[in-house]
């Protein structure tokens, strides 16, 4: 029974491998290991395939801009589409992409080009060669590494769960290719959609901690066929300018009645950094909350010891300056006292306390005291006697 079990699911293993693989009229596809690793060659109509000056170029791929020149054979890229170690989370060229690790600030995807024609067997060749797993990042080879924009537009995000016997399925087109300081934007109808469905082994809800992820079928998929059902419009309609005044600045209505959806579906590189939507208001405060990190983390510390040494002379003087106004104030006010009580001073003391900028108001001396003279007693005097005589 056992064996006869394990027949049955490796036929059934093979056949979805084969329904994988059949599915792509334009692109091949290359598993690497069954539900959890698959490369991807997805053609690039339109776009030009470089091709590098081998002899003169420098080492450095950054400074080899020069040293490429385009030609009209048919070009792809190369997508390495695998779960993660958890099997929680679809990963294209190692970035996360269904869930996003950030659903604010989308991930910047690059992927090596080739030529549209190449086989299955040299696409092995560079597997081995490590250039899927970033062995020889930095350096200048035959393939050129480019940067994408893209298109994101999931079936059941589980940002909007949970569900139950989770499905997931990703539409991931490619709508422009960068290299170096060259941005081109690709045709829409002449590209094809890339399909990934996910189901969980598990078959619990979506949220739940064990669940585990495998890719049960990939197909490429021309744009008006890809996007019939459910439906969803292949061109980006035109919005208003992404300013401070809106959060996150969305795209809006592409998840009908979900409260929770996704943020963005279009992603274009030069609208997006580590912090968000350029231009939103979420955009600046966090990049600013981002530098205040990295002051404070640099120099932090030496703010702290700093204000600590300032604190403790301001401490240490004023625990030296009250006391001493404390002593002197009374002082004062004994000199005073005695001043005012016994006149030592001459002058009623008032002078001593005058303001040097105040006019000192002049103070006659005091009368000399009158002499004891006993006085006669009170009489009359008639004056016309006086006059008389």
């Amino acid at each position: 029974m056992r064996s006869a079990f394990e027949v049955i699911f490796l036929a059934f293993s093979l056949l979805i491998c084969t329904h994988a693989s059949t599915s792509s009229s334009r692109g091949s596809i290359t598993w690497l290991k069954f539900q959890s690793s698959v490369v991807v060659k997805l053609d690039t109509p339109g776009y030009p395939f470089w091709l590098m000056d081998k002899a003169n170029a420098p080492m450095m791929h950054a400074q080899a801009e020069k040293f490429y020149w385009e030609t009209d054979r048919p070009s792809a890229i190369l997508l390495n589409l695998t779960m993660s170690e958890d099997s929680k989370t679809l990963l294209i060229n190692h970035q996360p992409i269904l869930p996003l690790a950030d659903y604010n600030a989308p991930p910047v995807i690059e992927a090596y080009q080739v030529p549209a024609d190449i086989t299955q067997a040299q696409i092995k060749g560079l597997l081995e060669m490590g250039l899927l797993r970033r062995h020889w990042e930095g350096l200048t080879l035959a393939w050129r590494y480019l940067a994408l924009d893209y298109d994101r537009l999931v079936w059941s995000d589980p940002r909007t769960g949970p569900y139950m016997n989770h499905e997931p399925t990703l539409r991931f087109r490619v709508m422009g290719i960068g290299a170096h300081s060259r941005n081109d934007v690709l045709e829409v109808e002449k590209q094809k959609v890339l399909h990934v469905t996910l189901s969980d082994r598990k078959h619990g809800s979506s949220d739940a901690p064990d669940r585990s992820y495998g890719i049960t079928n990939i197909e490429l998929m021309d744009v008006e066929e890809s996007y019939r059902y459910p439906p969803a419009p292949t061109m980006e309609p035109e919005h208003a300018k992404c300013t401070s005044w809106s959060w996150k600045c969305p795209d809006s209505g592409w998840y009908r009645g979900e409260d929770n959806a996704p943020p963005y579906r279009f992603i274009w590189r030069s609208r997006f950094d580590g912090y968000g939507r350029i231009s939103s208001l979420r955009h600046r405060v966090y990049r600013k909350m981002h530098v205040f990190k990295e002051i404070w983390g640099t120099a932090g510390p030496a703010m702290l010891i700093s204000f600590a040494i300032l604190m403790g002379i301001a401490l240490t003087m004023m625990a030296v300056a009250v006391p001493l106004k404390k002593h002197y104030g009374r002082r004062e006010r004994i000199a005073r006292g005695l001043a005012e009580d016994d006149r030592l001073l001459g002058n009623d003391g008032r002078e001593m306390y005058l303001d040097d900028f105040e006019e000192k108001e002049e103070i006659p001396p005091p009368l000399p005291q009158r002499p004891n003279v006993q006085r006669s007693e009170d009489m009359l005097v008639d004056l016309r006697t006086t006059r008389e005589s």
